[in-house]
């Protein structure tokens, strides 16, 4: 072996188009270009976001290499799902292999046996499916985020001794769940993000916590009241090809965006409206459930180059329509006609807009059509809730910003994406922080104007520690758009980690008044503020329901097993920290400085003490 090159030990992962030869002979051109799109727009942004490098593209296929096995099969499983929910026409599939093994570096290629095994892997794996050596296989049998099945020795080519192979299957099949499953019923769900992008009470002075006091969070409640209020259902998809969900579910919620511009309207965040999807309940009920004066409900139909949208809107007093609408345009008029939904509604309502709402309400984000196309397929996987979902819109977002690099709501909500990186390390934390505010940067040289922009500027200093910063960056979301819920919530834990918990409680009741139906990340922060006061049964209930809903959800089980210790009830604490150590193995007590930023020692002191107690590693 000479000077260039060197060996070492990696996690090598293969990848392969199914059936790759008989598509190109039925279409070369096209199969060409989907492969391409493959290999740039899904594969090589999640292994850029596990922390993986493509070493070469290979014609139908990738040879990746990652620093663990764990980042390997993550990426892979992501790779999958990913395809699995876009896979084409005529459908395309993977086969994965990952391998951990010795491999010879010579400049940026890697070649060897290593590299081989995981090459007759991937042809062992199942379509759609991901297929590791014994070697990667050791190295996460015990997370339980995996789960395998032992398929046996395997004689491959070129290989002189038989290889076991393990197929990738769901969390949970063939061996146990986190056991928090077991204790606790609930689905994965992301963090930050859903505040971020969907993204008030004792004391009457400004104090270091921000400008807004008590009085005027008691004002502001007594003011909505006196508002006109509206809940927009999810619109009914009546396109023939039922993924197109995504397109009707992005009408609603650019509707929900342009109502809460208007300053004389109060309007129900997506997160509590879109809970009434499929439900059959009458405008009455849901007026009934939700505090508002008004419904819109509406359907949403593609017809080869035109759409349709049906939409009205019901008096839930009465049960009487105040206004409805029936409206085809060509698919190229699809933004004229959103805003003739909403003035529709605006006009029905007699409300008055300012010049600046006028001027806001007629803005448009994007020319592109291709762009916004990719901007909604981001948002449906944003409503999922997970972390691979996450890196999904991630994918979708930075292809609207390739067709159209001036999009700048799309760059804003890619940024905001980047706030929700719950990392091992506190480095890992800051990258993705240093990325979330490079993104906003750019997006404000864009269009200064965009709310979701300086909420993702907000979280980012929250989490840095400055607390002044991130009170001037909601506040401003909040005067762009005055029902951004989301702002609303970020603010009062922004305010409880700046030492003004009994202020943050305060701030959460405007946050409700909009989401009634508070999502998880609202239980998270709402817990938090529970816990700075002392409060500590209330935290407790709050973090178990959150985590009946997410039950990997890593800050539950921190705040949920100080509480315990706090409480007396050590070994329940000492159970939730070993659940931690089962999500994050590598997490300590240094990184709570970044998970939880407490301005006020006396609260950080408290908790880190307590999860010391529960064992929490130095």
């Amino acid at each position: 072996m000479d000077d260039s090159q060197r060996r070492r030990l990696a996690a090598i992962m293969v990848l392969d188009v199914v059936a790759f030869s008989r598509m190109m002979a039925g279409d070369e051109r096209g199969t060409l270009a989907r492969v391409l799109e493959l290999q740039r727009g899904i594969v090589a942004p999640f292994v850029a976001q596990h922390e993986g490098r493509i070493v070469k593209l290979m014609g139908d296929g990738v040879l990746a290499e990652f620093a663990s096995v764990t980042s390997a099969v993550e990426c892979a499983r992501a790779i999958q799902q990913a395809m699995e929910r876009d896979a084409g026409t005529p459908p395309m599939r993977l086969r994965i292999g990952i391998n951990l093994g010795e491999v010879i570096v010579e400049g940026d290629d890697i070649f060897g046996d290593g590299v081989n095994v995981a090459a007759r892997l991937e042809g062992l794996a199942e379509p759609g499916g991901v297929a590791l050596s014994k070697t990667a296989y050791e190295q996460v049998k015990g997370q339980s985020a995996f789960g395998f099945a032992d398929t046996g020795l395997h004689s491959v080519k070129n290989i002189p001794e038989p290889v076991r192979v393990f197929q990738l299957r769901p969390a949970g099949a063939g061996r146990r769940r986190l056991r928090i499953a077991t204790r606790r019923n609930g689905m994965l769900a992301g963090f930050v993000l859903a505040l971020a992008v969907s993204l008030v009470g004792a004391l009457t002075w400004r104090d270091r916590a921000g400008g807004t006091t008590t009085m005027d969070l008691q004002a502001r409640l007594v003011a909505a009241d006196s508002k006109p209020s509206v809940a927009v259902l999810p619109f009914e998809n009546l396109s023939q090809d039922p993924e197109q969900a995504y397109f009707s579910d992005g009408i609603a919620q650019n509707l929900i965006t342009d109502l809460s511009k208007v300053s004389g309207l109060l309007v129900i965040a997506r997160n509590t409206s879109f809970s009434f999807r499929d439900h059959q309940a009458d405008a009455p009920t849901i007026g009934r459930e939700l505090g508002v004066r008004y419904v819109v409900d509406g359907s949403v139909q593609k017809l080869g180059g035109t759409v349709r949208i049906n939409a009205s809107l019901t008096d839930t007093g009465t049960g009487y329509q105040v206004w409805a609408g029936k409206m085809d345009r060509p698919f190229e008029d699809l933004f004229a006609l959103q805003d003739e939904v909403a003035a529709g509604i605006i006009d029905a309502l007699h409300l008055e807009l300012t010049n600046e709402e006028r001027r806001r309400l007629s803005k448009r984000y994007t020319n592109s059509l291709e762009a916004y196309d990719l901007y909604l397929r981001a948002w449906e996987e944003i409503w999922r809730f997970n972390e691979d979902s996450r890196l999904l819109s991630q994918v979708y977002l930075r292809r609207a910003l390739e067709v159209d690099p001036k999009f700048a709501l799309a760059r804003a909500i890619l940024a905001t994406s980047y706030t929700n990186r719950n990392g091992v390390t506190i480095r890992a934390n800051e990258d993705s922080l240093d990325i979330a505010y490079r993104l906003a940067q750019e997006a404000v040289q864009d269009d200064p104007d965009l709310p979701a922009i300086h909420g993702a500027l907000g979280i980012v200093h929250m989490f840095r520690r400055e607390f002044d910063a991130a009170d001037a960056a909601f506040e401003r979301a909040i005067e762009l758009d005055p029902n951004y819920a989301d702002a609303y919530a970020m603010q009062a834990w922004n305010w409880n980690y700046a030492g003004d918990p009994e202020k943050a409680q305060a701030g959460f009741d405007y946050a409700l008044k909009l989401n009634p139906r508070p999502p998880f990340p609202y239980l998270n922060a709402m817990a938090e503020v529970q816990f700075s006061l002392g409060h500590y049964d209330k935290s407790l209930e709050l973090n178990l329901e959150a985590l009946r809903r997410n039950p990997a959800a890593l800050r539950q089980h921190l705040f949920v097993a100080a509480a315990y210790a706090e409480t007396g009830r050590l070994a329940d604490a000492e159970w939730e920290v070993q659940e931690v150590m089962v999500l994050q193995p590598e997490l300590t007590l240094r990184a709570l400085e970044f998970i939880a930023p407490f301005r006020d020692r006396e609260v950080s002191d408290r908790l880190t003490e307590a999860l010391r107690r529960a064992g929490l590693p130095e």
